[in-house]
């Protein structure tokens, strides 16, 4: 006899080929399974080590905006769950299908619209790859400066709704800075559309209510985007400091005179002798535009290295690593993290904090000393995402030796609370560019404080059956 709940899947499985066409479901297990995790650390343990989850009843493939409603309109009346899937490169868990359901994966929303040359901006589905939007708009002599290391497996619409950021954001900003406006699928299967102007004093800015949001408030269609003629050069310089706050005091004069260099990486003592070999804190640094500039801003840097004991190490170390950005940075012998929820008992996740200057120097101290007393663990940390009032902090902290699976999960959340307690209490952020997913949504209270019930407000306005990633971004378990 065929279950009640049987018959309702059937039913929404022929809904869905209804609106999609049967090519773009599929209800078929070995599909549904490769769907259930993401490169997060528990994205990689759920299916790897076996923990029990729900599989996710079919994964719909749309191709236009009308198709991503009409799914919505379905899911709502099934009180079905939606995840929405651009990619699956995220690393905090955003889009693991915790409640089955649809996973939306928007692949095969990957066009470019528009290239408008004259006003310097570009439309294109948000399905589309990073590093593709990058190659055609640099076949016409354009760039859109968004280049994150997940840039060959993410797509747009995973960069707006986690609030990305790539290496070259400290002179073109994150995601959101290069946003004109965008197409949004409400919940409830609404599409609205956001004024692609440069700037606009009519109300709140709709862009920032979606971006960052996770999938939890809509499912983000289309983007215009600001694209950059491409720089004539790009210069690198590397240098040598005595320790972390000698660097620190460098960057902070260097964001304060007003230069803009697009990457700017510093690392502590620990990760100095790692991956460079040296003993101090190791920094590189790049301008790029028209030569006379970048030469000048080159020049005001070195003057500043200089005064804060910076040992100038040429251009060859940036260059290196500027050809070598796309590879993994975990340090070998430490293991990586993101391999090692695959086959071993370890874990190791980045906490990507940001606060100012002063907030910097105490975390890095302050969450290596709480992390440090955990067993197992090991920490080092770079710095690579700068404003005139502060920065970023990249720790990466590995734990190994866990004797079971259920210590491996309970250290992974040990090492967090620790980190967010220190961060908090320090007046940081606990994520810059990852998100919340799975790995944060328990701290989203503390972060937001009171202003957390507004974002569940709008939350329950946009989404009221809650079918949107449910779970995510500290909103309430279905």
């Amino acid at each position: 006899m065929t279950s009640n709940r049987s018959l309702q899947k059937s039913i929404l499985y022929n809904d869905l080929v209804a609106i999609l066409g049967a090519e773009n479901v599929s209800r078929d297990e070995v599909e549904c399974q490769a769907y259930v995790g993401d490169v997060s650390f528990l994205g990689m343990v759920i299916p790897r080590h076996n923990f029990e989850v729900e599989r996710p009843d079919f994964i719909v493939w749309p191709e236009t905006t009308e198709q991503v409603s009409e799914v919505l309109k379905v899911a709502n009346i099934h009180k079905t769950p939606v995840t929405p899937y651009c990619g699956g490169a995220g690393v905090q868990g955003a889009a693991v299908p915790l409640f089955g359901g649809i996973v939306m994966d928007v692949k095969k929303m990957d066009k470019v619209l528009e290239i408008d040359e004259t006003n310097l901006k570009v439309t294109c589905q948000t399905g589309l790859i990073g590093q593709t939007l990058e190659w055609i708009l640099n076949e016409k002599g354009y760039t859109y400066a968004h280049i994150p290391q997940s840039t060959y497996c993410s797509g747009i619409g995973g960069f707006l709704a986690g609030h990305s950021a790539g290496v070259l954001s400290t002179k073109y900003g994150k995601i959101a800075s290069m946003v004109l406006g965008m197409e949004v699928v409400l919940p409830t299967g609404r599409v609205i559309r956001t004024r692609a102007v440069p700037q606009s004093a009519a109300g709140p800015n709709l862009n920032h209510l979606f971006i960052g949001s996770e999938g939890t408030l809509g499912v983000i269609t289309e983007a215009t985007l600001v694209i950059h003629p491409m720089p004539e050069v790009r210069h690198f310089r590397s240098f040598l400091f005595p320790n972390l706050h000698s660097a620190f005091e460098a960057v902070r004069k260097i964001m304060r005179r007003g230069l803009l260099p697009g990457t700017l990486r510093v690392s502590d003592e620990e990760e100095s002798k790692e991956f460079y070999k040296q003993d101090g804190s190791f920094m590189t640094i790049s301008y790029d535009g028209f030569e006379e500039l970048v030469d000048l801003q080159l020049r005001e840097t070195m003057k500043i290295a200089e005064a804060e004991g910076g040992s100038d190490l040429g251009p060859e170390p940036g260059e290196r690593w500027w050809k070598r950005r796309f590879s993994s940075v975990y340090p070998k012998d430490s293991g990586n993290p993101l391999e090692m929820g695959r086959h071993t008992l370890n874990v190791g996740n980045v906490i990507d904090s940001a606060g100012s200057f002063t907030y910097l120097e105490a975390a890095h101290r302050e969450i290596r000393q709480a992390l440090l007393r955990i067993p197992g663990q090991s920490f080092m940390a770079h710095f690579s995402h700068w404003y005139k009032t502060g920065g970023m902090m990249y720790p990466y902290c590995v734990n190994t030796g866990a004797a079971s699976e259920e210590e491996m999960i309970d250290r992974y959340f040990r090492m967090h609370r620790a980190a967010v307690e220190v961060i908090h209490r320090l007046g940081g952020t606990m994520t810059h560019h990852h998100g919340v997913g799975l790995t944060l949504r328990g701290f989203m209270q503390e972060e937001f404080g009171e202003s957390f019930e507004t974002l569940r407000s709008i939350k329950h306005t946009l989404d009221p059956n809650n079918i949107m990633n449910p779970g995510k971004l500290g909103f309430d378990w279905r």
